[in-house]
């Protein structure tokens, strides 16, 4: 059943669960330098992203109705065929999500992917095909995420770039974004790089309500406790702290609600402190049930 959906304005945001999977190592190797009173503190506050010492990750996707349009962000980690199944050993459930959100895969015009990692592609492509699982919808990529993956000599990246893009490309449903793109009126894709090369978010503005679809800007609530500390999948990552920094102040500045990927909630607000930290507040969201954002 889909985590709950909210209105910003007039935009429908529906959370879609793909999954809850393990990180295959310790939460500290994932975040590596992060001190143990963090630890604790994040575990305290947030046991649900620990399973033993081990990261445990929402891998959620967000259904966006705005302006007559349905916006699919991010694919998930998706069926056993796709490349993120090696490490999660989770079939993903966006499938049956979008079947409970009373949503067809024909009814999506544009799937907009926040960054080109396995567990945000999952289900580009219809499983046991290599035709993309939503017929009517543009795919949307940023263009340094396609540059990045095309000239990477990695044999992981090959094989995603295989499974996922180049059947995009075929089709002649892949569009290349930039700096700030117009999804609808309401809706605007951000680069916020550092995470990939081409990591974007989506900001939503909508009679005077904002939010923001904020992918992997931050991916564990420990990150919020201490300012700078990256994770291993971080591309860039004095970049991407930066990034980090300088979107959590204007986040706050303008008020936005943020919807992450991976916390167990789906929506909720990154709020400062005096001391340059963050904490996560959750919204209390009840599953298949509307609130007012």
């Amino acid at each position: 059943m889909p985590h709950g959906s909210l209105r910003v304005g007039r935009v429908e945001v529906v959370a879609l669960c793909d999954g809850v999977v393990l990180a295959s190592e310790p939460a500290a190797d994932s975040f590596p330098g992060g001190q143990n009173q963090v630890w604790a503190e994040t575990r305290d506050a947030h046991p649900d992203v620990f399973e033993g010492d081990r990261w445990r990750l929402h891998v959620h996707c967000y259904l966006l109705r705005s302006e007559g349009s349905t916006v699919l962000v991010d694919t998930g980690v998706g069926p056993e065929a796709a490349p993120a199944f090696g490490w999660s050993r989770s079939r993903g459930r966006l499938p049956e999500e979008l079947a409970g959100a009373g949503t067809d895969p024909a009814d999506v015009d544009r799937v907009l992917i926040t960054h080109v990692h396995d567990d945000h592609l999952g289900w580009i492509v219809a499983e046991g095909t290599a035709d993309p699982l939503f017929p009517s919808a543009t795919y949307l990529i940023h263009r340094a995420d396609l540059d990045a993956l095309r000239a990477s000599p990695n044999e992981e990246d090959r094989a995603i770039l295989a499974a996922t893009i180049d059947p995009l490309a075929r089709a002649g449903v892949l569009r290349a974004t930039e700096n700030d793109t117009a999804i609808t009126g309401e809706l605007t894709a951000v680069h916020a790089p550092g995470h990939t090369p081409g990591h974007q978010m989506v900001l939503i503005d909508s009679e005077g309500e904002r939010a923001i679809v904020s992918g992997d800007l931050v991916n564990h609530p420990a990150q919020l406790l201490q300012p700078g500390l990256n994770g291993t999948s971080d591309f860039e990552p004095a970049l991407a702290a930066a990034t980090r920094a300088d979107w959590l102040e204007r986040i706050g500045r303008e008020g936005r609600l943020a919807i992450p990927a991976h916390f167990p909630e789906p929506f909720g607000r990154f709020e400062p402190e005096d001391d340059g930290r963050h904490r996560w507040r959750p919204l209390a969201v009840e599953p298949g049930r509307p609130v007012v954002g």
